[in-house]
């Protein structure tokens, strides 16, 4: 489409399917080199295939573009620090790196109840992804003084899926990549997180319990289309966008994506304060702060 990405390098993990696959295809397509990592899992993280990888690779290459593929788990230190090696000695540089790859791990959707085996799954795929592949580039990025990083969070980070494991998980990724904005701003480096909404293998696992919904509720079935979720590719132009130079500004934001629909999350600031007497060594008692914190804290 345009060269805006010509001699850059990116790594996309989870880039055999969705949107990681359409991401890469986007970022090749405007001139990039791409690494598409893929474990090649079901979408409940099971198995292992060099196939998504492949096919990915495939149509980037005929498509004219330009990548390779690397199957290593990213759910683990050394997985990491290996997809990053592959950009180097495929290609000389990791100058992108999107953390996208993810699974349905079913334990955690017992909320509070989900086991510690269901927790470190967790923790280890959606955040430790993250800090180990951090850990691998961010160093080389800084020697070339050029970088981007995005971070796949989610809805679910704000607390509204009844889910205490992903919310920790997803909220980490939106930490880290907050942290790093901070200690890398104005250096070339940027880091941001996106919140997707789209119609991945992960929608299709619950396509046929929503269908039986809306048919239950007498919906048509020539509208059901309007209440799925938009297509994965539509995700991509807003993640390329971020990795271009236009970007080069934009660093520590969320943004949710979903369709043409793009929503910056605000950040946690400051709100309304209390101070006894202007004095912060002043101890409240208890009757006092009865009185204070509603009035004047929850208004």
């Amino acid at each position: 489409m345009s060269d805006r990405l010509t001699g850059r390098t990116a790594l996309v993990t989870g880039s055999g399917n969705g949107i990681g696959r359409d991401l890469a295809l986007r970022l090749a397509s405007e001139g990039a080199n791409v690494v598409v990592n893929d474990l090649g899992t079901s979408v409940l993280g099971e198995g292992a295939s060099s196939e998504a990888a492949d096919r990915t690779v495939a149509e980037i290459r005929e498509a004219g573009g330009t990548a390779v593929a690397s199957y290593d788990s990213i759910a683990e230190p050394a997985g990491c620090v290996n997809a990053v090696q592959t950009a180097v000695d495929a290609f000389g540089a990791c100058d992108i790196v999107v953390a996208n790859a993810g699974a349905v791990v079913q334990g955690a959707l017992a909320g509070i109840q989900a086991d510690d085996a269901a927790w470190n799954k967790m923790l280890n795929l959606y955040l430790g992804q993250k800090f180990w592949l951090a850990r691998a580039a961010v160093p080389l990025m800084v020697e070339r003084g050029w970088g981007r990083m995005l971070f796949a969070t989610s809805e679910i980070a704000r607390g509204t899926q009844a889910s205490a494991v992903a919310a920790a998980v997803m909220n980490g990724s939106i930490g880290i990549s907050h942290d790093l904005a901070n200690q890398y701003r104005g250096s070339g480096l940027t880091f941001n997180s996106y919140a997707p909404s789209a119609g991945t293998r992960t929608f299709d696992l619950y396509k046929v319990e929503m269908d039986e919904a809306l048919r239950a509720q007498g919906v048509a079935e020539d509208d059901f289309g309007s209440f799925y979720l938009p297509p994965a590719n539509l995700i991509a132009p807003m993640l390329t966008w971020l990795c271009t130079d236009a970007a080069k500004d934009v660093t520590g934001e969320v943004f949710a994506v979903g369709g043409s629909n793009v929503t910056r999350w605000t950040h946690v600031v400051d709100g309304p304060s209390i101070l006894k007497n202007g004095d912060p060594h002043a101890l409240w008692t208890l009757e006092e702060l009865d009185a204070a914190v509603p009035a004047e804290l929850l208004v």
